[in-house]
């Protein structure tokens, strides 16, 4: 006679028990734990020690060196009547407002018209136009440098006349210009790609419905740019607050003032005036004042989706 023997239970895996919970609790921080020490390391730690560094000021006694001492909120309140540092704030600002558009504008027209070229025409283009941001900001600044010399100027001895695109009243304009000139092509490629992404099917039944080539562009194209628009406008007025290499590099070249952009004036105050404290709390007040801009153009840029 056979006897059948009913087979032990499998053991179910222990997952009520609290070891096992704090185990699962702990494994999407193992995950991040690499990216968090970078961010701690190369973000935190640096802004922590800039806010530090921003409540230190200079002060001598008697005929010995100056040495920091604790100055509280002092630096804060001088970079507010700090003229040269509040029209750098300025020239940045008037910079922004017509250059970032200006270079949008010009980056959408060429991916539009790429969009609308195929073949090795649409590739030799496209690669002709992203070109000069291959090119480093140094270099580029150089180049141009050459360019606005007003003795060596192939523009002047082309026209027969003396323009001194390095003069105080065009300098800005001239920066922009070379900024202008190195970002449109990357903005460029970012608008082209979104475009690239834009399902076929939608354009076919756009043409079926009678839609032309500028209908499908000012009612299918541009509103479903409008996130890359966005994107690439924030980036640019983060790009913005940040020009540095460009007026430093013209510095040798002609007439640029100190506090044409923030960070000159911020990198001046540092390496030529060795005043760390102050140049913290300038770099401090940068930092915010790109948040607040970016801010801005973000809410404007949601209310004008919502419209």
């Amino acid at each position: 006679m056979t006897v059948l023997t009913k087979a032990p239970a499998a053991e179910a895996p222990n997952i009520g028990r609290p070891g096992h919970r704090r185990a699962g609790r702990a494994t999407p921080w193992f995950f991040l734990a690499p990216f968090l020490l970078a961010f701690t390391a190369f973000f935190v730690a640096p802004v922590g020690y800039a806010v530090y560094l921003s409540l230190f000021v200079k002060k001598r006694s008697g005929i010995g060196p100056a040495r920091e001492v604790f100055g509280g909120l002092s630096n804060y309140v001088r970079a507010f009547q700090d003229s040269d540092f509040l029209q750098s704030l300025l020239n940045i600002l008037l910079f922004g407002v017509v250059q970032i558009p200006l270079m949008l504008v010009i980056a959408t027209a060429l991916a539009l018209v790429l969009d609308a070229t195929k073949g090795s025409t649409s590739r030799f283009f496209r690669t002709a136009f992203y070109l000069p941001y291959t090119v480093p900001s140094v270099i580029a600044g150089l180049l141009w440098g050459y360019l606005y010399s007003k003795n060596l100027s192939p523009f002047n001895q082309i026209s027969g006349r003396q323009t001194d695109f390095l003069a105080s009243q065009i300098v800005l304009f001239s920066i922009g210009n070379i900024v202008t000139w190195t970002w449109t092509g990357y903005n460029m490629i970012t608008l082209y790609a979104a475009l690239q992404n834009v399902p076929t099917d939608i354009y076919e039944a756009g043409r079926i419905d009678g839609a032309s080539n500028w209908q499908l562009t000012r009612y299918v194209k541009l509103p479903l740019l409008r996130p890359t628009l966005t994107l690439t406008a924030i980036l640019s007025i983060i790009g913005t607050m940040q020009i540095f290499s460009e007026p430093f590099v013209l510095r040798p070249l002609g007439y640029v003032p100190d506090n044409i952009t923030p960070n000159t004036y911020l990198y001046l105050t540092v390496a030529r005036d060795a005043n760390f404290g102050y140049g913290a709390a300038l770099a401090v007040l940068l930092a915010l004042f790109t948040l607040l801009m970016s801010g801005f153009f973000l809410r404007f840029a949601a209310n004008e989706g919502d419209s």
